[in-house]
């Protein structure tokens, strides 16, 4: 017996193949195929399948998807919706809404990104003209050709290791304007592991469509 409901649909395919879409599971399938090979294909996939429906159902950080909580460095804290003021006390945020949380991080930690900035310009010997902080909507940083790098404050919520790697790709643009081979090789002689930290990066995609 299976223990997830299916929705199936038939047509004029020769393959069978099954997707999770939002915890949904949707069954493609031959128009003639027996029912009994179908429910044998899904009890072969049914481990996938199971894990595929809990992630999906359950993703990660759904306490700062649902405003419940905000990352500061990779952290969660309690975040608290509909205060008089944005103000941040014991490790939690009181906002009246979302554009709170940026007015909070931006006035007490903006100067993080310059000094680890800095940090990296020295270890580097990559250095900016100017480094300004601001609200991206769809990227963490630019590098522009004037040597200008304008940094997404919402690089404060992620893991130091993970922001470090967003600084460090942002001034090897300051050498290689492109994505090129020599640009990553660039990168990966400041970040060896970049491969990883981009990886991980890519899991806190979310937070740019979050706090507008």
């Amino acid at each position: 017996m299976i223990g997830f409901e299916y929705e199936l649909i038939r047509s004029a395919r020769k393959t069978l193949s099954v997707t999770v879409t939002g915890g949904k599971v949707i069954v493609r399938a031959p128009q003639r195929m027996s029912q009994e090979r179908i429910l044998a294909f899904l009890e072969n996939k049914s481990m996938w399948i199971g894990k595929t429906i809990k992630k999906q159902s359950d993703p990660k950080f759904s306490a700062v998807r649902n405003g419940t909580a905000v990352l500061v460095n990779g952290e969660e804290l309690p975040l608290f919706y509909g205060a008089k003021k944005d103000e941040e006390r014991d490790g939690v945020f009181y906002c009246k809404d979302g554009r709170g949380v940026r007015k909070i991080l931006q006035s007490s930690r903006s100067f993080l990104l310059e000094e680890e900035m800095f940090s990296l310009t020295r270890r580097t010997g990559l250095e900016p003209s100017d480094v300004q902080v601001r609200d991206f909507r769809a990227r963490w940083g630019s590098c522009d050709s004037d040597g200008t790098i304008k940094l997404n404050w919402r690089l404060l919520m992620l893991p130091p290791e993970v922001r470090q790697y967003v600084l460090v790709h942002e001034l090897c643009h300051l050498r290689e304007m492109n994505h090129s081979r020599d640009f990553w090789d660039l990168v990966c002689v400041h970040c060896p592991d970049y491969k990883q930290r981009l990886r991980r990066l890519k899991e806190y995609a979310f937070l740019t469509s979050l706090y507008h």
